[in-house]
């Protein structure tokens, strides 16, 4: 019998039986639709982390504190930045910033407001598109001058419109005080992951003005963490390590401070990534497992229907080779045919999930083929056995079963 007779009679078994080789099916479409939608997840949130911590630099140094078991004169200030360009020649650019909670007042009251402390250099370590206007300079931050810049989000939905340069913004700190602040720069959020997958949730506005006029508003002069990029060539382990003796001589303190490279930050998240992803992929191979498991079921069951169809095949010359080739035939087509509707879903919910949280999917084609190939290679491992119990069937039993 040639292939395409063996085609026909695995076609044919398939569609008499629909609803029986509809379940057999599911289980391995259900394992390659999680396979294939895993890895494009996974590649995509892959490819968007290490394009975030690109725009960082390879070069960066996030200087943080250890514990928060701290003390007045172990926290990190301004002046800690002088200390580290006049301490290391290794330093390119440096930047701080501090975070504070409080608020916005509103026509209609106070919203709670994120107020981000920065220098003029904080853009050099967060990527910012401005809508309109321009960020802070080294005279805003010396001068203390009450300006600030807000997002589109926030321009868009209390003014109705992202073109608010010169607009006033009223800040409240914790003792009631108010601070009125020129807005001189909308930042555009635009491929923001976080923003993205946030929206429509009531989030603290986020404001970002100039650290000496937060620092003197708000009285605390410190800082949550320094950011510092070394000049090319630098080892940044050493750098590391030298930024924190440093810090620890100025402050007379110990075990206080931690340098961590985004280059460190970057393989961390990978590898929980990677955890993440191979967890995943294991629930996925034991669902395909399972689902193979069916499919020696279902022919087993099939060759049990058609011990007669069998037999008059054997009778009439049909060789071993040709019973095996039928029930492999119909085995492959079964998985071969349940991994492309696997590939497919997968592929589609990849990029469905990649738009919701506003990722560019990353399809890895190479995992594509795999899982079309690893179908059709589970087809001929879970056929074999039932294949090959139809071929020894004893033709003479065969014809007088009933």
């Amino acid at each position: 019998m040639d292939f395409t007779e063996n085609f026909k009679q695995a076609l044919m078994s398939l569609t008499t039986n629909k609803l029986r080789s509809f379940l057999t099916m599911m289980g391995i479409v259900m394992g390659v639709f999680s396979l294939v939608a895993i890895m494009a997840i996974s590649n995509a949130a892959k490819s968007f982390m290490t394009a975030e911590f690109n725009k960082m630099g390879a070069n960066t140094i996030i200087l943080q504190y250890r514990t928060n078991d701290l003390d007045e004169r172990d926290l990190l200030t301004m002046a800690d930045m002088d200390n580290i360009t006049r301490g290391m020649e290794e330093v390119e650019n440096i930047a701080s910033a501090k975070v504070f909670l409080s608020e916005v007042r509103l026509e209609d009251g106070n919203r709670d407001a994120q107020i981000i402390g920065a220098t003029s250099q904080y853009p050099s370590f967060q990527t910012m598109d401005f809508v309109v206007g321009r960020f802070l300079t080294a005279s805003d931050v010396e001068g203390q001058r009450q300006v600030v810049i807000v997002t589109d989000t926030y321009a868009r939905r209390y003014f109705g419109t992202t073109g608010i340069l010169g607009e006033e913004v009223r800040i409240v700190n914790h003792n009631g005080g108010i601070m009125k602040m020129k807005v001189i720069g909308v930042r555009s959020t635009e491929g923001d992951l976080f923003a993205s997958m946030l929206e429509g949730i009531d989030l603290p506005v986020e404001l970002i003005v100039p650290f000496t006029t937060s620092q003197s508003f708000f009285g605390d002069g410190s800082v949550d963490q320094i950011q510092i990029a070394v000049k090319a060539g630098v080892d940044l382990k050493s750098a590391g390590e030298k930024l924190v003796r440093l810090l620890s001589f100025v402050h007379r303190n110990e075990d206080k401070y931690l340098a961590t490279s985004v280059a460190d930050i970057q393989q961390a998240v990978g590898n929980v990534l990677g955890v993440i992803s191979m967890v995943l992929l294991v629930i996925a191979v034991i669902t395909l497992i399972v689902g193979g498991i069916g499919i020696i079921n279902i022919l087993l069951v099939s060759v049990t229907e058609r011990i007669r169809e069998i037999g008059i095949r054997k009778a009439i010359g049909a060789r071993k080779k040709d019973i095996v080739l039928q029930f492999l035939t119909e085995s492959i087509m079964m998985t071969g045919l349940s991994g492309l509707i696997g590939i497919g879903l997968g592929l589609v919910t990849g990029a469905v999930i990649s738009s919701v949280i506003k990722i560019p999917p990353v399809v890895d084609y190479k995992i594509v083929l795999l899982a079309f190939f690893g179908s059709v290679l589970l087809g001929i491992i879970f056929g074999v056995y039932p294949a090959k119990k139809a071929a020894d069937l004893d033709p003479i039993e065969s014809l007088r079963y009933e």
